[in-house]
């Protein structure tokens, strides 16, 4: 049985593509501060994401029962707004931490045992903010872009080695948080919720359509299999058309 292993693999566009490899009868495990749905089939390390001693152990632990890690999918973030001039520096150091500094981390601990067996697929989450940028998310869009860079100059590693590492940049996506923020939305502005969708979130996209979760794990799935063996170091973008 092959082997997946997804950062904040516990809910939203996480979950989605932990569920979606469990399907696919991968031994899924989630590293997450908190737990996936009991009936997920998912197994939980509960793990801070910003913490290097912790993700060490968590794939210490997966390791010893695991021959390797088969998927890797850098998904955890968070995000915290400000101008650049008010910007916390613990903030910053957080969200650099969680969504560039563990991707590394965790790529580092799987990829021994990826060139040993000369197999392999890393997949970053990133966002459509990993090639653009928008006001206020000045430590969100530096984490993302770097993400893109990172994920190339691995690719570059490691293809020799049969492994393929490529970044995935949604838009605005369909999660329960997402859901939250356009509740609000109608009620601060007396909006619709497609009004709140066309004007506020999807004003940049060309298709005025929130993305799935399911859609973000139809693309890890894709990247996963054969048919994407010599496509690496690639950024695709699932955004509705936000930056073309």
């Amino acid at each position: 049985m092959k082997t997946a292993v997804i950062t904040g693999g516990s809910s939203g566009i996480g979950l989605a593509i932990a569920k979606r490899y469990a399907g696919l009868n991968y031994q899924v495990y989630s590293l997450d501060l908190n737990a996936p749905p009991v009936d997920s089939n998912i197994n939980f390390i509960q793990c801070n994401m910003a913490n290097e001693t912790e993700i060490n152990q968590a794939f210490e632990t997966i390791h010893a029962v695991n021959k390797q890690v088969d998927v890797l999918v850098n998904n955890c973030g968070l995000q915290f707004m400000s101008p650049v001039d008010e910007f916390p520096t613990e903030k910053w150091k957080l969200l650099i931490d969680v969504m560039l500094t563990s991707p590394f981390l965790c790529t580092k601990a799987v990829l021994p045992r990826m060139k040993e067996n000369k197999s392999g697929r890393i997949i970053n989450i990133s966002s459509v903010h990993g090639k653009l940028a928008s006001p206020f998310k000045s430590a969100y869009v530096a984490a993302k872009h770097g993400v893109l860079g990172f994920a190339k100059v691995v690719a570059k590693e490691v293809g020799e080695y049969g492994i393929t590492v490529n970044s995935i940049c949604p838009g605005f996506v369909d999660t329960p948080l997402m859901r939250n923020q356009i509740q609000k939305q109608m009620e601060l502005n007396n909006l619709s919720e497609e009004e709140v969708l066309r004007q506020i979130f999807l004003k940049d996209q060309d298709i005025k359509k929130l993305t799935t979760p399911d859609q973000v794990a139809d693309l890890c799935e894709f990247l996963s299999g054969n048919a994407a063996s010599t496509i690496t170091g690639e950024a695709y973008s699932i955004s509705g058309g936000w930056g073309a």
